[in-house]
């Protein structure tokens, strides 16, 4: 009953597609995140992706979990610095083209982040499906952190969302981080991914090779797999566009982390094309308006805002 007419198959294929960049944590020491660094060290430096980073996804036992391991050229603490904060991950997550806004509020005792989720395209942040996250520092010592936004529920029967991101330190001032997005489905999201991976994301692909073709040419994973790798990088590419900002001046910070965003999705448009540059800087532009007047919403509750961003 839910894709019977074009307008409903189109609103149940994007919050099928929407569940795939929401987020059951895991926890771990900074021992065992270095003995990862330590088992995965090769694969880090040598790839087929030309970045130190090492891919996995999972689809199994009603669970959609992507992790990503990479080396980031910072300082453990300046990385921690950065993603320890809650307010931070508000200038982090949106970079992402399908986070149209992400709002935070110290609330009842904790941390609270709200992400607005919608389509590739420009739509305004009050239209588009919200996400509550709370956001938990869960270990936070001089050579290790993780911090974890979770969420209990989310449509059409979905729970358990957690994104996490950990950290430790690494020789000649860089860091070895581990970020990971996972959530909770039933037969009825499976079912619409299902739809999904048929009709929008049937030509789409990963990361990972599972074979080469006759030519000798790679044949990369598809399907759920594919859609959750690709998830993974662009949310790693967003924490790498916020730390490699860091130092330009804040009149031109945001412009300079979108195009740095754009540039790293460029260098794999197989798998993360999906807008020209124009149009994601003019989507982005108009939504961080939208960002901006839903948290004055939320500091200045009673105020008189303008709904409508300006043009």
């Amino acid at each position: 009953m839910y894709v019977n007419s074009p307008s409903s198959r189109h609103n149940f294929l994007q919050i099928i597609f929407l569940l795939l960049l929401v987020t059951v944590p895991t926890y771990v020491s900074g021992n065992q995140l270095l003995d990862r660094y330590e088992q995965i060290e090769t694969e880090l430096e040598e790839n087929n992706y030309g970045i130190p980073v090492y891919i996995l996804s999972n689809g199994e036992n009603s669970t959609m979990q992507g992790e990503i391991y990479g080396i980031i050229d910072h300082p453990y603490q300046t990385v921690r610095a950065s993603l320890t904060s809650s307010r931070n991950w508000c200038d982090i997550v949106p970079l992402h083209l399908n986070i149209k806004a992400c709002t935070y509020q110290h609330l009842n005792g904790s941390d609270r982040l709200t992400f607005y989720t919608g389509r590739k395209y420009y739509e305004k942040a009050d239209d588009v499906y919200q996400i509550a996250y709370i956001f938990t520092l869960t270990q936070d010592s001089g050579d290790f952190f993780q911090a974890n936004l979770t969420a209990e529920k989310g449509p059409m029967g979905t729970s358990q969302y957690n994104i996490q991101a950990q950290a430790i330190p690494l020789a000649n001032s860089k860091t070895f981080i581990h970020f990971s997005y996972s959530y909770k489905y039933n037969l009825l999201t499976e079912i619409g991914m299902n739809t999904y991976l048929a009709t929008l994301g049937s030509d789409k692909v990963g990361f990972s090779i599972i074979e080469e073709d006759e030519d000798g040419q790679p044949i990369y994973i598809d399907g759920i797999l594919g859609v959750i790798e690709r998830n993974s990088v662009r949310y790693y590419f967003s924490i790498k566009s916020y730390l490699d900002t860091l130092t330009i001046n804040s009149i031109d910070r945001f412009e300079s982390r979108l195009n740095k965003w754009f540039d790293l999705t460029e260098d794999f448009k197989q798998q993360l094309y999906e807008l020209d540059r124009k149009d994601y800087l003019e989507y982005k532009r108009l939504e961080l308006k939208d960002q901006q007047r839903l948290q004055s919403l939320i500091d200045n509750p009673g105020t008189n805002i303008d709904s409508e961003p300006d043009e």
